[in-house]
């Protein structure tokens, strides 16, 4: 199952700058980790944020919850998560009168 998820990281400025670093090194590890294991499918940055876009690939809604908050600086994330369900292109979108 995909989902489309926008993140924003967002530490303190007042955050022990010694912590800061210690929390992007172990951050950017367990990304790698999740990226070498097919978690992040894609990814893109928004210019001018420290945010990114992410389509994440997980067997289904709770197993997406335990990889995400696995990340290190989750506790520090703003995110919203939509989940993807596939359909065909020509397949007619239902609306609600």
């Amino acid at each position: 199952m995909d989902f489309l998820v926008e993140m924003d990281i967002v530490v303190p400025n007042d955050y022990d700058s010694s912590l800061r670093e210690d929390l992007i090194t172990r951050e950017r590890a367990r990304g790698m980790e999740l990226a070498s294991e097919g978690f992040f499918k894609q990814a893109w940055v928004v210019p001018g944020r420290r945010s990114r876009i992410h389509i994440c690939t997980a067997k289904d809604a709770a197993h997406f919850h335990e990889l995400f908050t696995s990340l290190p600086a989750y506790h520090f994330t703003k995110c919203n998560v939509i989940p993807l369900v596939e359909c065909a292109a020509d397949e007619p979108i239902a609306i609600e009168a």
